[in-house]
This record gives C-alpha cells, sequence and structure tokens, in this order.
C-alpha cells in the first residue's frame, strides 16, 4: 500500500471514529461548491401489493457529483408494517461492490432515530460504507445514479391493509460529508456540511393486501351461527353461553386471524363482542345476540321482561342498541312493543319456543 493510501486510511478511520468533520487544517481538496447527492429507495414490489409475512427487498441507489468515499445512512421503516429479518441479506452492488466494505447495524434503543419521531413507531438500521484504499481510493461519483446496496425486510402479520414507507430521515445528524478531490491523491480529502451539500432522499412505499378476514360458522361442530356482514351480528347462537370456548364452537375466523370473545358486563349474552385480530390488532369487530336476552347475561329470564318493560315504557334508557335487536321478536318492526314483550314473557315461561337462527319466521 502506498504511504499517501496509509494516510488517507488513518485520516478516514479518525473521521469515522470520532466523527470530526471540521479538521480543514489537515485537509487539502478543495469543494468545487455545488456538491449534490440524491438517495432513492426503490423495493422489488414496485407498484404492486404484498401480503404479510413476505420478503421485500430494499435497494438503495446514490446519485452524486462528488467523489465520495464513505457514507452513512440511517434507514428507517414503520414497524407496524415491516420487520427486520434476522438475516438481512445486506449487499453491496455497483461501485460499493468492488470499492469498500458495507456494514450495518440494527439499532434498537432508538438512538439513530430524530427526536420528531416517535421510536416506538419506527425502526431503524445504519449503514455505512467505507472505501478501500488499495490502489487508488474507492469512491462513488455518478450524477446518473447507481444501486449501491440492498437489504430486506419482512412485512409483519399484522400489516394487512396497511401502506408502511422506508425511508431516509432528512433531519438526521449522523450523514457523513467527507469528499476527496482526487482518487489518487489520498490527502485531497476536504469536508463539506449540510449547507454546502445538498443531500435529497427519495422514500419508497409499501402496500399490503387486505386480508380476507371474516366470521364464519365453525362446521367443526354442525354450528347455527348466522353471521350478519352488513351489521356485524353474530346470532343463532343458544342460550346458556358461559365461556370463550362455548362461543367458539359457533364461529371461526378466515384470512389468519384468530378470535378473542370480549364478553359483557353480565356475562356471554347479548351485547358480548368477538374480536378478529391479526398479528394482535383488533380488524373486525361483532356483536353476538341472543333472541330474548335482553339484560345479557346469555338467558331469558325475569330480568329480561323488566328490562323490556322498562325501555317500552321510558323508564330504562337501553345502553346500546343491541337490546332492542334482541327483544324486537314479536313483528320485527325495528322498536321494541308490546307484541315483542308478550314474546319474551312466553318464552321465559315456556310457552313459546323460538329459533335463534330464523327468529322472524311466521
Amino acid at each position: 500500500m502506498k504511504i499517501s493510501k496509509k494516510i488517507f486510511a488513518i485520516l478516514l478511520a479518525v473521521v469515522l471514529t470520532l466523527s470530526i468533520f471540521a479538521v480543514s487544517a489537515s485537509a487539502a481538496g478543495t469543494a468545487k461548491g455545488d456538491e449534490w447527492m440524491t438517495v432513492t429507495i426503490t423495493t422489488d414490489k414496485g407498484v404492486n401489493t404484498c401480503s404479510t409475512k413476505e420478503t421485500v427487498k430494499v435497494t438503495v441507489s446514490i446519485a452524486c457529483n462528488y467523489n465520495v468515499p464513505t457514507f452513512r445512512f440511517p434507514i428507517m421503516y414503520d414497524k407496524s408494517v415491516f420487520q427486520a429479518k434476522t438475516l438481512l441479506g445486506q449487499e453491496a452492488l455497483g461501485t460499493c461492490a468492488t470499492a469498500g466494505t458495507l456494514s450495518f447495524n440494527k439499532i434498537t434503543d432508538g438512538s439513530c432515530i430524530p427526536e420528531n419521531y416517535d421510536a416506538d413507531q419506527f425502526g431503524c438500521i445504519l449503514f455505512q460504507w467505507v472505501a478501500n484504499t488499495s490502489g487508488s481510493v474507492g469512491c462513488i461519483n455518478n450524477p446518473e445514479g447507481e444501486a449501491a446496496f440492498s437489504f430486506e425486510l419482512e412485512t409483519t402479520a399484522g400489516s394487512a391493509g396497511k401502506t408502511g414507507s422506508i425511508f431516509i430521515p432528512s433531519e438526521s445528524n449522523l450523514f457523513y460529508y467527507m469528499a476527496i478531490e482526487d482518487p489518487d491523491v489520498a490527502t485531497s480529502f476536504y469536508y463539506l456540511t449540510a449547507d454546502t451539500c445538498a443531500m435529497s432522499f427519495v422514500p419508497a412505499n409499501v402496500t399490503v393486501e387486505a386480508a380476507d378476514v371474516a366470521l364464519v360458522p365453525n362446521e367443526l361442530y354442525d354450528s347455527t351461527a348466522v353471521i350478519d356482514e352488513e351489521n356485524l351480528l353474530v346470532y343463532g347462537l343458544t342460550t346458556g353461553l358461559t365461556s370463550a370456548g362455548d362461543v367458539k364452537e359457533y364461529v371461526t375466523a378466515t384470512g389468519g386471524a384468530t378470535i378473542r370473545v370480549a364478553p359483557n358486563d353480565v356475562g356471554y349474552g347479548t351485547g358480548s363482542k368477538i374480536n378478529l385480530q391479526l398479528g394482535g390488532n383488533t380488524v373486525k369487530t361483532y356483536a353476538m345476540i341472543i333472541f330474548g336476552d335482553i339484560d345479557g347475561d346469555a338467558d331469558i329470564t325475569a330480568m329480561d321482561i323488566t328490562e323490556a318493560v322498562g325501555i317500552f315504557a321510558g323508564t330504562i334508557t337501553p345502553e346500546n342498541n343491541y337490546k332492542i335487536v334482541a327483544a324486537d321478536i314479536g313483528i320485527h318492526d325495528g322498536d321494541l312493543d308490546a307484541m315483542d314483550i308478550t314474546t319474551i314473557v312466553g318464552l321465559f315461561a315456556g310457552s313459546l319456543s323460538l329459533d335463534q337462527a330464523n327468529p322472524y319466521a311466521e
């Protein structure tokens, strides 16, 4: 290695280790005064959507009009849409593949995320490239642009229907502003600043296709459940439900979703909720209806008659419309009336029966 190359290597190591960018007394090169760099991020998904838990190849391209012997970019991404895989598959491309060393760190403590971003919302990978010093000093200088490096992310299990960004925050203070005037003269490096070198960044957006998530009758138990997708209601259930397990014998989920049953204040009856979840996020919620069960305990009792009479008389204000739906089984006119109360009394007394899956049959 030539002496000049050793000098460059030492100076570059000092710059990268100590982040000292203002040692102009040691710099022999001269700035042109019009230096600029544009960094563009693209993915292999382009304008197409992708699925959850799918690998996304990210390519970072650099266009610049000066000799760049080193760079450092914090690349951020929406954590609700992307996660960094254990093996990022990072690869140096173009000039970077032959003229230097590319390294990266997945930063998990939020230290590479600017203050105006929420570290709980964004992840960050810090990429750094350092030119080699064998022969001419390796550098990047291509105003037309070239693919510099690539790496991989993976869409999360809960990303269905979301769009996530992959970007370099222009507010970051981690960029290197180092240049070299002549790659054959290692001492001809010089320093730029954010004010003297225009740096711009083009992000990439990736859209994950919405999953076909829905609640359906559980065929394993010959379920009689009826799913009202328009109103997000579930009926056709039996009285006497006492647990989430009882409910799950009636319904199951499609699209890779899981079911979480949320009982109301008194039990697993009218007004209880069935939440469909993807990746820990609730993507759809249905309400349970047991006809004749007004108070929500999953049984038809004297309390249901008392509450129905109170609602009809105006002395009780129902806290939700599910009570009205559950009570409207007399003439089915969208309201709670005397005929509905008579029907509920008959159900309680056992003089009437009701098909929960077809309560409005003549």
